[in-house]
């Protein structure tokens, strides 16, 4: 018997996007164990729930969908998904992720082998558009998808974690990060990770495991993807992490694919908007304790 294969999941989408969960939720069950049960987390009021679609392989009783009734972001989200699941163990799908029965079995086995976090590879599917000049391997990331010649990471599309684990060790997702209505914060994950390999947990990298992220046409367009890279300097501002963060989006951008100039020319090009989010991070925060600082002078 494949090591894990009585381990109950609790297979989690959260979404903002009522367009996007019934495709999600219909993927999701032609992958999901008998044992497994599945969990939305919709960011939105319940008026705006679209029909969750039936499934032979996904029964009523094992689906439960929860509105935040407005929204309240990806890390409030996740950190529900955290007090709500009726198992230990919870696996994370973005709505736009494409998850294989394969995928899943591997991040059981994983966590019955003893990890604590454990993700799979995540590779970007353009949906038979053709990937413009702009965008080179070095710029996947701001996708959510991994080049295909660098080793994965554990990235929030397509995780799982020891949910008892992360509250033994006092971690939870940072709620000033992640996806908020219409900002593009991220690295709400990375930092959960960080967090608990810090304090002393086991993530495990399922390199052979891979997932399909779908990839709409409004986000390979530069405007989106320079916005994206803006929003990641803003991230790294608030998880203090500018200097790093900087280097490390540098170092992505100049590694992609194609030819040398033109890497050069959109590494300085993104990581300058990188830097620009950053700037501005800094500004609103310095605004904000100034204003914070005149308020209690005034009481």
């Amino acid at each position: 018997m494949t090591l894990g294969a009585n381990l109950s999941l609790t297979i989690v989408i959260c979404s903002n996007r009522p367009d996007s969960l019934p495709g999600a939720v219909a993927r999701t069950a032609a992958a999901i164990g008998p044992r497994d049960c599945l969990l939305i987390i919709a960011d939105m009021p319940a008026q705006q729930l679209p029909t969750v679609p039936a499934s032979s392989s996904l029964p009523p009783s094992c689906i439960r969908v929860i509105c935040n009734e407005e929204n309240q972001g990806l890390a409030y989200s996740r950190n529900k998904a955290m007090k709500e699941a009726t198992t230990r163990h919870l696996v994370f799908l973005d709505d736009d992720i494409v998850p294989t029965a394969e995928a899943l079995t591997q991040m059981r086995a994983a966590l019955a082998a003893g990890a604590h976090v454990t993700g799979t590879r995540i590779t970007a599917h353009l949906q038979g558009r053709r990937r413009p000049w702009f965008l080179t391997s070095g710029q996947l990331h701001y996708l959510g998808s991994h080049a295909p010649a660098r080793p994965a990471t554990i990235w929030g599309g397509s995780f799982a974690i020891d949910s008892e684990h992360a509250r033994l060790l006092g971690v939870a997702f940072d709620e000033r990060l992640g996806r908020i209505g219409s900002s593009l914060t991220s690295a709400e994950d990375t930092t959960f990770v960080r967090e608990m390999t810090t304090r002393g947990a086991t993530a495990t990298v399922l390199h052979d495991a891979e997932v399909r992220h779908l990839i709409p046409a409004h986000r390979l367009t530069l405007a989106y993807l320079l916005r994206r890279a803006f929003w990641q300097g803003r991230s790294e501002t608030r998880r203090n992490d500018a200097r790093g963060g900087i280097r490390k989006e540098w170092d992505r951008n100049r590694s992609g694919d194609g030819a040398r100039p033109v890497r050069a020319a959109l590494a300085v090009l993104y990581t300058a908007s990188v830097l620009l989010g950053v700037c501005w991070e800094a500004i609103t925060r310095r605004r904000a304790g100034a204003a914070d600082t005149e308020s209690r002078g005034d009481r």
